[in-house]
C-alpha cells in the first residue's frame, strides 16, 4: 500500500509527489493522459514577478518565484535558466502606471528607454521537469481515476482541474486556454532575455524561443487557435522583437485551470454537506474556527494554478507537505477554506 496517491500527473501533481517523496513517503502518482500533457505541457514555463501596488497576491507570487528559482537552480541547473526579464508597457497609461510601482519594487532592476528590465525571472523545461520531478516515484500513465474507493492508498492529492470525486460545491474555478510556439530566426541564439508585453518571448534556451500567451475564455479548438494564430501572437511578438526570416518548430495547446480570486488551491479538503449540518449558523455570519470544520478523512487539493504553474507548484508543494507532517495550516489565502467561507455566507 501507498502512503499518498497523486492524481494528476501535471506539474502540481509532480510536485506535490516529490515533495511527498522527499518527505519520506512512498508516493504513486496516476495520470489519466501522459505526464506533463494538457496546460502544463502547452506552458512556456516562464517565471516571472509581479510588479503592483502591495498586495497579498503580490507577495504570493514573489515569495513562490523565488522560492521556485532556487528549487529549479538547486536541483535542476541543466533544464532551468536564470535570466532577466524586459516588462513592456501596453500603452502610454500602462507605462505611467508601471513607474508608479516603483517604490514597492522590492528586487534588482533597472528603467531602460521604453522597459523595465527585472533581475528575478527565469525558464525551465516543462515536460523534462514533470519527469525529473518523478524519479524514483511510481507513476500510470493512461490511467482514468473515476473514484477515490477504488485507490489502495492511505491519502489522497487530487492535482488535477475540475474534481468529481467529491462534492466540494465551494470549488468554483475557471478554464483559461493558451498555445505557445517554439521558434527560431536569425540569430535568435543572441536573445538571453525574456520579454513581456502582453504575450511572452523567451529568451534562447535549449536550441529555441518560445513565444506564448494564455488568455482564451470559453470553450475554443486551442489547435485550430494554434495553426490560425488567432491571437496574432507571431505579428505581435515580432512589433517589440525584431525575428527576421522566422520559422515556427512546434506548437503546443493546453487549457490552464484558475480560481475566480486568483489565488491557487491548496491544502485538506472541507466536507460541506456535514460541516453545514453542524454549524448552521454559519449561513447567517457566524464565525466558527476553520479548526472546527469537518474535513475529509486524509485527502488534500493541489489545482488552480493558472497560467503560473511553474512558479506557483513547488513553493504549494512544500506548503502542503509542512501541513501533512508537521500540522502547520496553509495560509488560509490559498486553502479551501477561504472558498467555503464565501460558498457557506450566499447558501
Amino acid at each position: 500500500m501507498y502512503d499518498f496517491t497523486v492524481i494528476g500527473g501535471g506539474i502540481a501533481g509532480c510536485a506535490s509527489a516529490s515533495f511527498l517523496k522527499k518527505a519520506g513517503f512512498k508516493v504513486l502518482l496516476l495520470e489519466k493522459d501522459t505526464v506533463c500533457s494538457g496546460g502544463s505541457f502547452g506552458a512556456g514555463a516562464f517565471l516571472s514577478p509581479k510588479i503592483s501596488k502591495p498586495s497579498l497576491y503580490k507577495d504570493y507570487i514573489n515569495s513562490s518565484l523565488r522560492f521556485s528559482l532556487d528549487f529549479y537552480q538547486e536541483n535542476f541547473p541543466d533544464i532551468f535558466k536564470k535570466v532577466s526579464l524586459h516588462k513592456y508597457p501596453k500603452d502610454k497609461a500602462d507605462w505611467q502606471r508601471i513607474q508608479s510601482y516603483e517604490e514597492f519594487i522590492d528586487f534588482d532592476y533597472e528603467r531602460e528607454e521604453g522597459f523595465y528590465r527585472l533581475h528575478l525571472a527565469g525558464i525551465v523545461e516543462p515536460k523534462e521537469l514533470c519527469l525529473r520531478l518523478l524519479e524514483g516515484i511510481d507513476y500510470k500513465e493512461n490511467c482514468q481515476v473515476d473514484s477515490l474507493e477504488e485507490l489502495d492508498t492511505k491519502n489522497i492529492i487530487i492535482a488535477v482541474p475540475n474534481q468529481k470525486f467529491l462534492d466540494m460545491p465551494y470549488l468554483k474555478t475557471k478554464d483559461i486556454g493558451g498555445y505557445r510556439y517554439d521558434v527560431i530566426f536569425d540569430e535568435y541564439e543572441k536573445k538571453d532575455f525574456i520579454s513581456y508585453k502582453d504575450l511572452s518571448v523567451s529568451c534562447c534556451f535549449r536550441d529555441k524561443i518560445a513565444i506564448g500567451a494564455t488568455y482564451i475564455r470559453g470553450d475554443a479548438n486551442l489547435k485550430q487557435c494554434a495553426e490560425d494564430d488567432s491571437e496574432g501572437l507571431l505579428e505581435r511578438a515580432k512589433e517589440f522583437y525584431g525575428m527576421k526570416n522566422l520559422k515556427v518548430l512546434r506548437y503546443y495547446t493546453g487549457y490552464r485551470n484558475m480560481s475566480y480570486d486568483f489565488f491557487p488551491i491548496v491544502g485538506a479538503v472541507i466536507d460541506a454537506a456535514k460541516t453545514l449540518r453542524k454549524y448552521p449558523y454559519i449561513k447567517k455570519g457566524a464565525k466558527v474556527p476553520s479548526s472546527k470544520y469537518i474535513f475529509y478523512d486524509n485527502i488534500y487539493i493541489h489545482t488552480a494554478l493558472a497560467s503560473r504553474g511553474f512558479v506557483f507548484a513547488p513553493y504549494n508543494a512544500k506548503l502542503l507537505v509542512d501541513l501533512i507532517v508537521n500540522n502547520k495550516a496553509v495560509d488560509e489565502r490559498l486553502s479551501p477554506v477561504r472558498l467555503f467561507k464565501k460558498y457557506a455566507r450566499k447558501k
